[in-house]
């Protein structure tokens, strides 16, 4: 049975944390589904001089929810040729984890996580090759420690509720779909963690 969940005095304060930056804007919209508003909003702000990695991985993601893999894969290869060495990692992951070259991406990402050690997108990044390969503890673990890094980012807590699920614990599983549903409850996924929710409940 579901465990009555309250939310921390962390999550509580970031939903009503103001909104700034490009990157949060695009990330805001991803988390909503406007997932073309979010790559133009990524280039709006690109051509005014604000190329921040950040937001040109959050476009990379709105473009393979859109099938468009090449254009994404060349927001990855942005961040892959880029001078700095953890995004360029996280860059290297996700065009391996998009041709499915699962060893490179997973080497890659775990060189992110250990150059940075506070990059939420590298232990993000990870974690999404961790679920791919099936490794759900591992994935867990990181997928956690991006959700603590970025408690405002919906989808940390998507795919950490993602990996739980599958590693069977669900308690925690529950924990993080409640967070994605508070940060995202216009996602399109709210429906299927609502579902997860509710067969909890019986």
């Amino acid at each position: 049975m579901l465990k009555h969940l309250v939310a921390t005095s962390a999550l509580a304060a970031l939903l009503i944390a103001p909104v700034a930056g490009a990157q949060s804007t695009a990330q805001r919209l991803y988390e909503r589904g406007a997932y073309d508003d979010a790559v133009q909003r990524v280039n709006t702000e690109r051509a005014a001089g604000n190329d921040d990695p950040a937001a040109t991985y959050v476009a990379g993601q709105a473009l393979l929810k859109l099938d468009r893999n090449n254009e994404a894969r060349a927001e990855f290869a942005r961040l892959a040729n880029g001078n700095d060495q953890t995004w360029h990692a996280i860059g290297q992951s996700a065009i391996g984890l998009l041709d499915n070259n699962l060893d490179e991406a997973v080497n890659e990402g775990r060189k992110a996580r250990d150059m940075s050690g506070e990059s939420g997108f590298a232990f993000y990044q990870l974690g999404l090759v961790l679920i791919k390969r099936g490794e759900f503890d591992e994935a867990s673990q990181a997928l956690d420690r991006a959700s603590e890094l970025m408690p405002d980012f919906a989808y940390a807590h998507y795919n950490a509720g993602l990996a739980h699920q599958r590693a069977k614990r669900f308690n925690k599983m529950a924990e993080h779909f409640q967070a994605f549903l508070q940060l995202a409850p216009d996602a399109p996924e709210r429906r299927q963690v609502q579902l997860a929710l509710n067969s909890l409940r019986g």
